[in-house]
């Protein structure tokens, strides 16, 4: 991203950033408006705040909408408006467009915010968020593949609803072989995907200094069993509870330590640098698979880190893989000197939703 601009988001009331190609430090105070530039950043892809699906705390006060620009690499631009009432525009090079995706895979975002230990310690659905972005800069047909299989669910889920009304049976079986079918190739995809990750996780390990040894496996949702006779074996228990309990939708990325379960073995400051390094090494396997550098945008960078922590991580952000842009409260010490003396960092100050280098 070379330049972002910003009307009226929160407190950011008409921001201009002329970014970095490599590191950009945003420092202020507590509310001056840092996150809400990476918020920014965000919105242009994902069409949407990483801080809650609601439009209306994005939008300025007493502002009818709000709006966000970006230039990116070879000239092509990105360009939202969110209106208070009424529908999202979005523009991929001055022309609109609905498909969010297109948006997205211009522009590959990796985020690092301060709750980024969920990856390790939350709930599976974080996890397969964290495949399902993966995968989607680096095989193509895997957007396709996941919406024919979110889409045999939703319909099992209706007809699952529905009870054993007339006709519905049929309809049932139809959609659990289409379920089914669709489910092998989710598997398929992120099976292989796991397998690709993994040595980039251990790489990036080692460069961090973290002393443990972190295996990863992915847990299909349905076990060893074929998908077909556990669906029937279960069908009662669907039908009860009117939803598919088993699946890709209730798989798992399983995180290992010495045999138990990473969740059980690692600090809270342990698990939020185990969460990084595997967001860091998705970015190198896309680098490496597509060419491409992904934007990290990294909130309250080195909160409840050490120096030693933070210059490692400092030091595995590398120009090669990422753009940076990266908040604090703190100017940058001594962790950035190489970024620095390489004038690959670019210093702004942010107070009171004003953005000045």
């Amino acid at each position: 991203m070379r330049r972002l601009e910003i009307d009226h988001l929160r407190n950011l009331t008409a921001v201009r950033l002329q970014l970095g190609p490599h590191f950009n430090y945003l420092v202020g105070p507590n509310g001056a408006g840092k996150t809400s530039v990476l918020e920014a950043a965000y919105l242009l892809t994902r069409g949407r705040s990483f801080r809650g699906h609601a439009v209306g705390p994005v939008i300025g006060d007493g502002q009818d909408g709000l709006v966000v620009r970006a230039e990116l690499d070879e000239g092509r631009r990105l360009g939202i408006a969110r209106p208070r009432r009424g529908k999202t525009v979005l523009h991929i090079d001055q022309q609109p467009t609905r498909r969010l995706s297109e948006a997205a895979a211009l522009l590959p975002l990796q985020l690092l915010l301060p709750n980024v230990s969920e990856l390790v310690f939350g709930a599976p659905g974080e996890r397969r968020r964290y495949l399902d972005g993966g995968l989607f800069h680096v095989e193509p047909a895997y957007l396709m593949a996941l919406k024919d299989f979110n889409g045999a669910c939703r319909q099992r889920n209706a007809l699952l609803k529905a009870g054993g009304r007339q006709g519905s049976e049929q309809e049932l079986d139809v959609w659990t072989e289409a379920f089914c079918r669709h489910a092998e190739g989710v598997h398929a995809f992120r099976t292989s995907y796991v397998d690709e990750l993994t040595p980039w996780v251990g790489g990036v390990l080692e460069e961090l200094e973290l002393p443990c040894e972190l295996a990863l496996s992915y847990w299909n949702g349905w076990g060893d069993e074929p998908l077909d006779k556990l669906l029937g074996d279960t069908l009662a228990k669907d039908v009860k509870s009117g939803t598919t309990n088993a699946g890709p939708h209730r798989a798992d990325l399983s995180l290992g330590i010495a045999g138990a379960s990473a969740r059980n073995k690692l600090s809270r400051g342990q698990g939020k640098l185990v969460a990084t390094a595997l967001i860091l090494a998705q970015a190198r396997l896309l680098q490496v698979q597509t060419q491409r550098r992904s934007l990290f945008l990294i909130d309250e960078l080195g909160a409840e880190m050490d120096s030693a922590h933070l210059a490692r991580l400092v030091a595995v952000l590398d120009s090669a893989t990422c753009q940076v842009i990266a908040t604090s409260t703190r100017q940058p010490g001594e962790e950035f000197e190489i970024w620095a003396s390489e004038d690959n960092l670019v210093l702004f100050h942010v107070e009171q939703g004003e953005v000045r280098s």
